[in-house]
Order: structure tokens, then C-alpha cells, then sequence
């Protein structure tokens, strides 16, 4: 990962959430009790949080006495969450690293992919990645993977297409579309600071799957959906023509 989108994860991972700090506080809580609810969780159970950001869902989940891993690539976001949970005592560990190479990993009760983690490769690499995922749960493990719906794009669209928020004391400005061409959300991004200086972002694309898509990629890889969600919260919320989500639960 360049400098460039380096000094951008930061800025969304980091400083964006400090900002809001209440209501990725609450939204965190609401998540990880879905997580420890659907998927029974117990102490003993190992759990991987791939692409872990900022480590919201890490971090909750081993508040709460799980044993779990988190990986990331983004080396500000790994040193700010190992300083984290060396200060806490938590029971948990992040791994520096790119999600496509998880070789020197053990094996899993539970692998989590959430908040449109998984998207930005080739369709063949994302196929892999699930072969891969397979390989690193243990019989019967299982995972939870969070994307977004395509059939609700338009809904979904209407409140991310563009916009403006404070971040820090500058502010972000986004501009996005849907391409139905190549089934990816493409975005740019702008920071805005208050002495008029500005930052552009390199670009972000996002590959979209349908439910029978994910299915099937899933199926290819071992993989069985158990259910499927439509949002990662309590109660349960169904999955249907309305949702803006996907949250699908796969077994081995």
C-alpha cells in the first residue's frame, strides 16, 4: 500500500471515527452483539477478523474474553490497534499483512469479513481468497461475510452518491456512482483543510455480488450458507427485497 492511501486510511480509520466516536461506539455494540448472537460464540473459540481496520469488531469481541486475530494491511491502523490491546491486556493480536496471503495463519472456529471488506480485487482473486478462507477453518467453522446488496443499490446510493462531512478540522468530500457495466461503486475522494489545502484520493472501487453470486463462490470454495442477513444488528432483521445489506453465514 502507497504512502498515499496509507496517509488515507488513517484519515477514515483513525481521525473519522474519533470524530464520531459515539456513534461508532454504539454501531460497534449493536454489531458484535449480532456477531456473538448467530454464531453462539463461546471463550474457547479462535476468531480471525481479516481486514480489520481500526479494529471496532476485534476490539469489542475481545472486551468481551474472545481470543481472535485481526489482519491488516494499513501499517498506521496496526500500530495504533497493537498499542491498543497491549494497553487493554486483551486477548487478541493484529497482523500486518495483505488478506490475499494468509499462509502463516492457523486454524479458526470463526473468520469475519465485515462492512464491504471483501470487494476490491478480480473476480478470480476473490474466488481464492474464499479457498483460501476454507483452508484456515477448522470442520464446521465458519464465516460471516458483510457486503452490500446490489438490487438495493439505488436505495443505497441516495445517501452515499455525495456529500460532505467534517474529519479533524478539515472535511471530506465524496463523489460516487454505480457502474452497472462492471457491477462496482467507484468513489473519489477530497480533504479540505481549513488553510485551504487539499488531498486527493488515489480512487476506490468496489465489486458488487448478488446473493447467488456469493453463493456460489462460497459453494466452490466448501463452503455451506447457513443464513442470510439483512443488516448486522438485533433483533434479526431478514433479508429481503428492501435490505441494503447482506450478511451471509457459511459453514465448512
Amino acid at each position: 500500500m502507497d504512502e498515499q492511501r496509507m496517509w488515507w486510511e488513517e484519515l477514515f480509520q483513525i481521525h473519522e471515527f474519533a470524530t464520531y466516536a459515539d456513534v461508532a461506539t454504539s454501531l460497534t455494540n449493536n454489531e458484535v452483539d449480532f456477531l456473538e448472537t448467530v454464531l453462539n460464540l463461546t471463550p474457547e473459540m479462535r476468531i480471525l477478523d481479516l481486514a480489520c481496520g481500526n479494529g471496532r469488531h476485534l476490539l469489542g469481541l475481545a472486551r468481551r474474553g474472545y481470543h481472535i486475530d485481526g489482519v491488516e494491511l494499513a501499517t498506521p491502523l496496526v500500530a495504533q490497534l497493537s498499542a491498543q490491546i497491549t494497553a487493554e491486556q486483551l486477548p487478541a493480536r493484529v497482523i500486518a499483512g495483505d488478506m490475499r496471503q494468509l499462509d502463516d495463519l492457523g486454524m479458526y472456529d470463526v473468520i469475519l469479513i465485515m462492512n464491504s471488506s471483501l470487494g476490491f480485487f478480480s473476480d478470480h482473486e476473490h474466488q481464492q481468497l474464499l479457498n483460501d478462507l476454507a483452508d484456515h477453518l477448522v470442520p464446521q467453522g465458519r464465516l460471516v461475510l458483510q457486503c452490500i446488496n446490489p438490487y438495493q443499490i439505488s436505495s443505497y446510493m441516495q445517501h452515499y452518491r455525495r456529500g460532505w462531512h467534517q474529519v479533524g478540522p478539515g472535511y471530506v468530500l465524496r463523489e460516487s456512482h454505480f457502474n452497472p457495466i462492471t457491477g462496482t461503486i467507484e468513489t473519489a475522494y477530497r480533504y479540505i483543510e481549513p488553510n485551504g489545502g487539499e488531498a486527493v484520493h488515489p480512487g476506490e472501487r468496489i465489486r458488487l455480488y448478488t446473493f447467488p453470486e456469493w453463493q456460489q463462490y462460497l459453494q466452490r470454495a466448501g463452503l455451506r450458507v447457513q443464513a442470510v442477513f439483512g443488516d448486522a444488528m438485533l433483533p434479526i432483521v431478514a433479508f429481503d427485497e428492501a435490505s441494503q445489506w447482506q450478511i451471509l453465514m457459511a459453514m465448512k
